[in-house]
């Protein structure tokens, strides 16, 4: 029996359990990534393309692989270097019984061994956030009396590649419960929010928890040990000097060796997944290239006013690209086709403001200086407003030239 008869006798079995069902819904949520729906559209318009909304989502969640996995072996690093520096020899907890149970170790040098201490902490923090979620979309469809929602998978993975290890599990059913019901859920699902809920529920922990991204001791999950971010290290204590002085470098910051997010500090995964979202065509090169330029324009204006007083003035844009997660956001989370821009040249311009905004809060905000989060939402909620008023600008190019041919016909 091939994976697709097994797949169809447990839709089979889930499906007598009742449409709305939570078993059900979480059992769709893998047959939907690993199949293709078997619905098909009945009354117009139908437009022939592989393209649904099952797969876009799903392109997410693959081209957030890279970054993924450069993700859990960073942690598993940052980790077990913090016990080396301590002298711990086992960690602890149940992680710390199971690494030394099996005999993966706590080597900083070796990488699978690093990788599945930081996959210890990702599954808890992913198999609760996934479940609350699809209790709520079961709640939900029940409610509406319509199927569960195809793109939740795709919003708890990112929504988890963005939190820190040390997240307790009842701040993970806070946090995606807001992201999803206030961020999606009221507005209708898929397709109709105003805002990534992913993102939303990340900024919502930055309000109700600050400590959990801006206290001691919040990016290595390590009691007693306290490494500030790059960014946070670059803003506090004075900018690249003060980089290069706790020995990071652009290299280094590059390829993602740095306390940080799950999913996030790995530049070049990120770019990998930007190239697979670029060739299958899901994502906008006019919102990530705007986000480029509108991050160098504002940097280049921030160090032309010199960096007398604010050292912070003077990080050049290329140092910029490696610290915290403006790449991962503007690539995956600003390329949300739902709450970002339409129109071509309403994509560059939301482009270049998250771009600038992320500068602009990095440097003038000391207490929130991660800008990229906030830079994104602030656009998301102009974007029917640029797209508006492209709109319009084009309709009344268009009258203007009707008016000349009618004129020069006469």
């Amino acid at each position: 029996m091939g994976p697709q008869q097994r797949f169809d006798r447990l839709r089979e079995k889930f499906t007598a359990r009742g449409e709305h069902s939570i078993s059900r819904a979480l059992f769709t949520l893998f047959d939907r990534f690993i199949y293709s729906t078997t619905a098909s559209t009945h009354t117009g318009p139908h437009i022939r393309d592989s393209a649904n909304i099952q797969r876009l989502m799903n392109y997410f969640v693959l081209a957030t692989l890279p970054c993924w996995i450069i993700g859990m072996w960073n942690l598993g690093h940052q980790t077990n270097l913090a016990m080396a520096q301590l002298e711990l020899n086992v960690a602890s907890g149940w992680r710390g019984w199971l690494l030394d149970y099996l005999g993966i170790g706590f080597d900083a040098q070796n990488i699978l061994a690093c990788f599945w201490h930081g996959l210890l902490y990702f599954l808890p923090i992913f198999f609760v956030a996934l479940f609350v979620a699809a209790v709520w979309e079961a709640v939900f469809a029940t409610l509406r009396r319509k199927p569960v929602d195809e793109g939740l998978l795709a919003i708890v993975w990112l929504y988890v590649l963005l939190l820190p290890a040390t997240t307790p599990l009842y701040q993970v059913v806070l946090g995606i419960t807001f992201g999803l019901v206030v961020g999606k859920a009221i507005y209708g699902g898929t397709g109709r929010y105003l805002v990534n809920p992913a993102l939303l529920a990340l900024a919502f922990h930055m309000f109700a928890y600050p400590a959990l991204v801006f206290g001691e001791g919040a990016w290595v999950p390590v009691p007693g040990y306290d490494l500030p971010t790059a960014l946070e290290l670059a803003i506090k204590q004075g900018g690249v000097v003060a980089l290069e002085s706790a020995n990071y470098s652009w290299e280094q910051l590059f390829f993602g060796s740095q306390p940080g997010p799950m999913g996030v500090t790995s530049v070049f995964g990120v770019l990998i997944g930007a190239l697979i979202l670029l060739v299958l065509g899901v994502a906008s090169w006019r919102i990530m290239l705007g986000g480029v330029i509108g991050m160098v324009a504002a940097v280049l204006i921030f160090n032309g006013l010199g960096s007398a007083g604010n050292p912070i003035n003077a990080i050049p844009w290329y140092w910029h690209m490696v610290l915290g997660g403006f790449v991962f956001g503007l690539v995956f989370l600003a390329t949300d086709p739902v709450p970002a821009a339409t129109t071509n040249v309403g994509r560059w311009i939301f482009g270049i403001t998250v771009g600038l905004l992320t500068v602009v809060m990095r440097v003038t905000n000391p207490s929130h200086f991660e800008g990229v989060v906030f830079a994104i939402l602030l656009a998301s909620m102009f974007a029917p407003l640029m797209d508006f008023v492209v709109i319009e600008l084009h309709i009344r190019k268009r009258r203007k030239r009707q008016r000349r041919l009618a004129g020069n016909s006469r």
